[in-house]
């Protein structure tokens, strides 16, 4: 890696790296990771006929199907990203967004326990594609930024109204947490960063200036009513990224 490898240039590469993966849907990465994730208890077990699978999990299961899920991830990862978190890792640079640069290990995800009323069912549930979450946030960028390209104050008004009203019934009622963070802004608005090219050499900084800017418009005690995004928000997230 050259000594003057910059923040930016490594979510450039990871930005590129996961794009292609963003038109593989949920569903199917979901699907890859239980089918991977079964193979590899299956091996561990002696094999996982639907005996197994219909009875009663337990803890130890559990425990394994965490860890096989974990190792995955990592796998698949690495294979993504190739030397991105190595290199990463030896320039200091942090976990990167979503923790995709962090050493394996370090993203602790519990170790779980039986508490569903089949081994199939605790499979389903745990074997999930470990990056899926942050892929949403970047197929939300990449939707956004196609509909817009050339213009990055709408790219970012449909991306976070987007984000809002996906989740307005979902969270309506809700108050255990700001609704910038119900909505993930500073995430996608550092994916945005990169997306659209913006000049910011560390885009996680980026969406928390963002994330300031809302905090800055909101109203006192204001709680999620699902009525639209606050009144100056867009405003004020086009300012704290020079817009």
């Amino acid at each position: 890696m050259p000594e003057n490898t910059t923040v930016r240039e490594l979510w450039d590469r990871t930005h590129l790296a996961l794009l292609p993966w963003t038109r593989v849907p949920a569903d199917e990465l979901h699907a890859r990771a239980l089918e991977a994730v079964t193979a590899a208890v299956s091996v561990q077990w002696g094999g996982c006929d639907d005996a197994l699978l219909d009875a009663p999990a337990t803890d130890a299961q559990v425990h394994a199907i965490v860890a096989a899920r974990t190792a995955y991830g990592y796998g698949w990862r690495d294979a993504v990203l190739g030397e991105v978190a190595a290199d990463a890792r030896a320039a200091g640079l942090g976990p990167g967004p979503g923790g995709l640069w962090a050493p394996a290990g370090r993203r602790y995800l519990g170790r779980g326990r039986a508490s569903r009323p089949t081994l199939r069912q605790e499979l389903e549930f745990v074997a999930r594609h470990p990056w899926a979450t942050e892929l949403e946030r970047l197929r939300a960028v990449r939707s956004a930024v196609e509909a817009s390209p050339a213009d990055p104050r709408a790219t970012l008004a449909s991306l976070y109204r987007t984000a809002w009203t996906d989740r307005a019934t979902e969270r309506l009622g809700w108050d255990d947490a700001e609704w910038w963070q119900y909505l993930y802004v500073a995430e996608l608005t550092a994916w945005a960063v990169v997306a659209l090219g913006l000049p910011a050499q560390h885009p996680a900084d980026a969406g928390t200036a963002v994330e300031d800017a809302a905090d800055a418009v909101s109203p006192h005690n204001w709680t999620w009513t699902g009525a639209g995004l606050p009144d100056g928000f867009l405003d004020a997230a086009f300012e704290a990224l020079g817009l």
